[in-house]
């Protein structure tokens, strides 16, 4: 596919824990890398959220009014429409469920300060240093568990778990000394 760039779910998982894992390491931290890192975690969560959901066909990552029309689209062999990802606590939830020893109000803080972020509409915002800390370091937990949550092969690849498991080390390594300056 000459002229294409191609993406994959791992690759986009990857890219977002190298991207906090980057954010995380200035000295000092700016206020541009802190809202990138809140960004960088959400997109890794929701990347290991959507893998492990994924199953065979990954129907499991839809919103459900869009898979029934994908459906129906199927069954009278027309012109299949294009599903959109649910959203975000949704998949959460479909995932980890309510009791999954995972903070859920963290993770809807990041989700709720993520979506502040993409849609600032304002000459300022502020946002406490430490919430932000904590709320990053349980997506990493829940990231970290994902794949024990999966519906089916989470890594395909040798390499892609030990990456995995190296930069959400190494994440939780600098979280450490961020929650601890």
């Amino acid at each position: 596919m000459e002229g294409y760039i191609q993406f994959d779910r791992f690759i986009d998982l990857e890219t977002s824990l190298e991207q906090l894992l980057a954010q995380t390491q200035g000295a000092p931290m700016t206020a541009t890398s802190w809202k990138w890192a809140l960004i960088a975690a959400h997109s890794a969560l929701q990347g290991a959220v959507c893998i492990a959901l994924r199953g065979s066909a990954g129907f499991d990552t839809w919103k459900p009014k869009h898979l029934k029309k994908w459906l129906e689209a199927y069954e009278n062999n027309e012109d299949l429409p294009d599903p959109q990802l649910d959203y975000f606590m949704e998949l959460y939830d479909r995932l980890f469920g309510k009791e999954s020893g995972i903070d859920r109000d963290l993770i809807t803080w990041l989700n709720k300060s993520r979506n502040d972020f993409i849609h600032f509409n304002s000459d300022q915002f502020s946002i406490n240093r430490k919430s932000i800390v904590d709320a990053i370091d349980e997506s990493v937990s829940a990231i970290i568990a994902a794949p024990a949550h999966s519906n089916g092969v989470f890594f395909y690849e040798e390499r892609q778990s030990e990456r995995f498991d190296a930069l959400c080390q190494s994440i939780r390594a600098r979280l450490k000394m961020l929650a601890n300056a």
